[in-house]
């Protein structure tokens, strides 16, 4: 993982067997070749992962230009820093493994991370590890490319949840004709209530809804530029944390042949509760294949709700060749420290999954809603962070929700996504699906 990034193919070999251009990693780095690079792990390090620790001190940082990297183990040999252990911290889940708190939906949460405490949520520390490492690599006369995304340095590939169908349905109702309009739940003024109240009442007299038009809307606006875009449709789930709605109605079916028809991927979004339940997740899949006519590689998880290790063996039993969860719910950045794919692995079994995980950078709820951002904010925060993917040759994965363009109860959320695709036509990024994006880097 530490250098899959490259055009290169490790070979490991015993110590004795160490030639060429190479890396050694071990508790001895005392006669080896000067075309060796020497990283010696240290006992504390050692001590941290047998202790199952979910968090190392960090006491010194290296300064590489504006940036400070946080030092989350210390080295002897050619480097005072180990890339090696960082990497396994932080791309093995490793704190979100010893972590035992959650947040109210079951999920790892950004305020327990080590990125919260470090403040280094918008940095991808595990990128700048492989950077350093390359730049020593390079020095010492091995010859280092990065992969790259269909011909181009970065990649940015844009996601849809569908939560909902349609906007207007019973409960909304309620919401806005009960809990707003007469008992003022929101404590609005009265011309507020009206209007919505009036916005609420008209909708029964016509077809028109937001989020059936946010449906199309955002996969015309993409494929007018030439691109595809990644669709996650759920098939299944009751409760008051799902909406569930038919894959066979009228509008979504044809929404579905549409994407197919237009090349984009359509991915599986399960139910809230499918993520405890392997039985739950299988059957959602299958209902969504069968609907399609063909198998379905793609998953992210309703809520992002996640359960490491437990939660990525699902995945794979199921028959999912790509993730794309992993990305804070209330707080945009990276969550596993990187921009670019790697394996999910289980650090308590040792074993690597068959799963590539697609890290999610950046979603709307997190920036308007949790983050509290207002327009402008988020526009500048969502451009910083495709500088950074775009900086390290990553993948710049962002969601929105068919709510955009309902200016009513998502002001701005439109045009945060146009303007996220006008930045990445600004900025030359390859635009794709998940799955032809890591087609594409393979």
């Amino acid at each position: 993982m530490l250098l899959l990034p490259f055009r290169i193919e490790p070979v490991f070999v015993d110590r004795v067997a160490l030639k060429g251009c190479s890396i050694y990693y071990g508790s001895d780095t005392s006669d080896l070749s000067p075309d060796t690079l020497h990283i010696g792990w240290v006992t504390q390090t050692i001590q941290f992962f047998a202790q199952s620790e979910p968090k190392p001190l960090v006491s010194r940082y290296l300064r590489v230009a504006d940036h400070r990297i946080p030092v989350l183990f210390e080295a002897t040999g050619d480097l005072s820093y180990d890339p090696v252990a960082t990497v396994v911290y932080y791309l093995s889940g490793w704190q979100e493994v010893h972590t035992t708190a959650t947040d109210e939906h079951g999920r790892f949460a950004y305020e327990h991370s080590i990125q919260h405490e470090l403040g280094t949520a918008d940095q991808p520390t595990v990128d700048w590890y492989r950077h350093l490492l390359a730049e020593l690599l390079r020095k010492k006369g091995l010859h280092l490319e990065r992969k790259e995304w269909g011909g181009k340095s970065w990649v940015f590939c844009p996601t849809h949840d569908i939560d909902y169908d349609k906007k207007w349905r019973p409960g909304i109702y309620k919401r806005e004709l009960l809990d707003r309009a007469v008992l003022n739940s929101e404590r609005e003024s009265v011309f507020q209530r009206v209007d919505r109240a009036f916005e609420a009442a008209k909708s029964m007299f016509h077809d028109e809804d937001p989020f059936r038009h946010a449906f199309v809307r955002m996969r015309d606006e993409v494929a007018r530029r030439g691109w595809r875009a990644t669709y996650f449709m759920k098939s299944g789930g009751s409760g008051l944390r799902d909406v569930a709605y038919s894959l066979t109605d009228s509008f979504v079916f044809q929404q579905l042949t549409e994407l197919n028809r237009n090349k984009f991927e359509i991915g599986h979004h399960p139910s809230y509760h499918s993520f405890l339940s392997i039985d739950k997740l299988h059957s959602e899949k299958a209902t969504l294949e069968a609907v399609c006519g063909f198998p379905i590689q793609s998953h992210r998880a309703h809520y992002l709700r996640y359960s490491h290790p437990s939660s990525a063996h699902q995945i794979q039993a199921s028959g999912f060749s790509i993730d794309s969860t992993l990305g804070f719910a209330t707080r945009c950045g990276f969550r596993h420290a990187t921009c670019l794919p790697f394996l999910l692995y289980d650090p308590l079994q040792d074993i690597e999954l068959g799963v590539m995980e697609m890290p999610l950078v950046c979603m709307e709820s997190a920036l308007f809603n949790r983050m509290n951002l207002n327009l402008e904010q988020a526009q500048l925060a969502t451009h910083d962070m495709m500088e950074t993917c775009a900086q390290f040759g990553g993948a710049f994965i962002a969601l929105w929700h068919n709510t955009l363009w309902d200016e009513s109860d998502y002001p701005g959320w439109g045009d945060h996504f146009i303007s996220t695709l006008s930045e990445a036509k600004r900025m030359e990024a390859e635009v794709e699906t998940l799955q032809n994006a890591i087609k594409s880097w393979k």
